[in-house]
């Protein structure tokens, strides 16, 4: 049977061309109203103009996606109602992280993250109230994998995977449900960093029926999921972690500590030879004023290093500076916001006249749920988590550069890697900062220069806030410090690009594993009733066939072994 879009009506962001143009088109010829949004009124118009044609029904708006009220007031207007939400508007601002500036980081920032939480947070009420709602959010595999010449852009869009999965979990009750898909479609934007003879197999006729067949009320379970579509090619793809290393958390649990398999019961954690030191470095930890950030400043001073310690609290940066001087260290305070890195990095060359390894740790919450939040709460978490960590990786990254040595340590979490209710705002940031580090190891491998995430669970003052007691106790963050010393070191000479999620004595690594998907034919059009049809070839990860790949490279393989698939399409539901 046919999917009927019949009663529903879409907006569609950015939908003046490319993927945009393709999922209001098809939207319209099953049935629904369409907003068509884009900055470019010329471009939405020729846009409606050819759904009208059709016989569709269409409309206009060419507000910012920033402006999500804006957004949905067109489709209040026109047609009473909104069922579905296709965030498809985006922008590039491509260069080299030597090279990038403020204005490129922010552009991105707020067509990519603001614009999808302004437009969902305007249809939020009103899908709550109807308990009905589709969102659909655009990441891409340099948010999965990483880009050269896209620290900003893998930030955006691995953020809005997890600002999926949040959104998911918050929706249950609901029935509104969301679903983040990573395409590969040829438009005006991929054009200028793909060629044209491979653009010509990214038809985005290939990734819409898929859109249109998880937002139908009847189409498949795709909520909190995410899924690599086009040439014909879709499959779903989720983290995966390894069993990890448990060590014993005690003194001798150091950055030169051993793997084990057990902990409790047994000796000593064995150290490598040499062990890991910093003698003659200086090692910048963020929000080191308590919690995770003491306990690595503490760390790094014990092995050697000259420690500058920032956060906003005056008095915790000093007396984490005098706890350094009592144990025979150095250290120096940099009071500020993280998003002042240049004013931290100046602490570390005018005191200890260099700087080696910068410890990204500095973090806030501002939780609640999806409903409640408001604009300066989203903003604020964003600001310190992903725009600080990016403001002190900018200012670090010259000196690295320049000196062809340097080791970078991101903080992420586990919210950040699977959502969690009431943390949109946490969630999406954290996310971003694994799809950042991911492009800062790309870039940086030529210089030396070594970057890394970890996703912690220990007990601290902000983890305070949502955990009970025992568990604070339990997962101290002097269990997590060890990992952080030797990802920051120069011992740590391969490992980079790579996220591990560290509690209490435990590390182990998490990537991406993709089902074997299913290539449909690409000289037949793709309906969206193939896709169903197909649901759970697209979603297997125990046939045999599953992957993981760690490269844009690699995530592009698999797709052009489609290329040119001249099968079949098998019968409609």
């Amino acid at each position: 049977m046919a999917l009927s879009f019949k009663g529903h009506t879409v907006v569609v962001t950015g939908a003046g061309g490319g993927l945009g143009r393709a999922y209001a088109l098809l939207f319209a010829a099953r049935g629904a109203n369409v907003v068509v949004n884009d900055f470019n009124k010329e471009a939405a118009q020729k846009v409606v103009d050819e759904i009208v044609r059709a016989g569709g029904k269409a409309v206009t708006n060419s507000a910012s996606a920033t402006d999500g009220q804006a957004v949905i007031k067109s489709a209040l207007d026109a047609f009473g109602g909104i069922t579905i939400l296709i965030n498809n508007a985006g922008i590039l601002r491509d260069k080299g992280f030597r090279n990038m500036v403020d204005k490129d980081w922010d552009q991105i920032m707020d067509v990519h993250l603001k614009g999808s939480y302004a437009c969902s947070k305007a249809v939020w009420p009103i899908f709550r109230r109807q308990r009905f709602g589709r969102i659909v959010n655009t990441a891409s595999a340099a948010g999965l994998y990483g880009n050269f010449g896209q620290a900003n852009y893998s930030a955006a869009k691995m953020g809005l995977i997890a600002f999926t999965k949040t959104l998911a979990r918050e929706g249950i009750k609901y029935n509104i449900k969301a679903v983040c898909i990573a395409p590969m479609a040829a438009s005006a934007m991929t054009a200028t960093v793909m060629p044209p003879e491979v653009l010509a197999n990214f038809k985005p006729e290939f990734v819409a029926p898929f859109v249109v067949a998880v937002t139908h009320p009847d189409g498949p379970e795709a909520s909190g999921r995410v899924f690599e579509v086009g040439a014909g090619y879709v499959a779903e793809i989720r983290w995966e972690r390894s069993r990890g290393a448990i060590f014993k958390t005690d003194a001798s649990f150091t950055p030169s500590a051993a793997k084990l398999e057990a902990a409790s019961k047994l000796p000593p954690n064995p150290q490598s030879d040499p062990p890991v030191r910093f003698d003659g470095q200086t090692v910048i930890v963020t929000g080191a004023g308590a919690g995770l950030g003491r306990a690595y400043a503490l760390m790094f001073a014990r092995l050697g290093a000259n420690v500058v310690v920032n956060d906003v609290s005056e008095k915790g940066a000093s007396a984490v500076v005098s706890e350094v001087a009592k144990a025979g260290g150095k250290a120096a305070p940099a009071v500020c916001s993280v998003e002042d890195g240049e004013g931290i990095v100046k602490v570390a060359l005018e005191k200890f006249g260099g700087v080696h390894a910068l410890i990204a740790n500095a973090g806030i919450l501002r939780d609640k749920s999806f409903t409640s939040m408001t604009e300066q709460e989203w903003d604020a978490v964003l600001a310190v988590h992903l725009r600080g960590t990016y403001k002190c990786v900018k200012a670090v990254w010259p000196v690295f550069h320049k000196q062809k040595y340097g080791r970078i340590v991101t903080t992420a979490s586990s919210v950040g890697i699977y959502g969690n209710f009431g943390q949109a705002n946490y969630s999406t940031a954290k996310a971003g900062i694994i799809g950042f580090t991911r492009t800062l190891a790309i870039e940086g491998k030529k210089y030396n220069i070594v970057a890394n995430t970890i996703a912690p669970s220990a007990g601290t003052a902000m983890t305070a806030t949502i955990w009970p007691q025992e568990m604070v106790d339990a997962f101290k963050p002097d269990y997590v410090a060890p990992v952080v010393g030797y990802l920051s070191s120069s011992a740590n000479q391969s490992t980079s690009g790579t996220l591990f999620e560290v509690s209490g004595g435990w590390a182990a690594q998490t990537r991406w594993q993709r089902a074997g998907g299913h290539g449909f034919p690409t000289k037949t059009a793709l309906e969206p009733e193939h896709i169903v049809a197909k649901w759970g070839v697209i979603t297997n990860f125990d046939d045999g066939r599953a992957t993981h790949p760690t490269t844009t490279a690699e995530a592009m393989a698999q797709f052009a072994e489609n290329f040119g698939n001249a099968g079949e399409p098998k019968a409609k539901l």
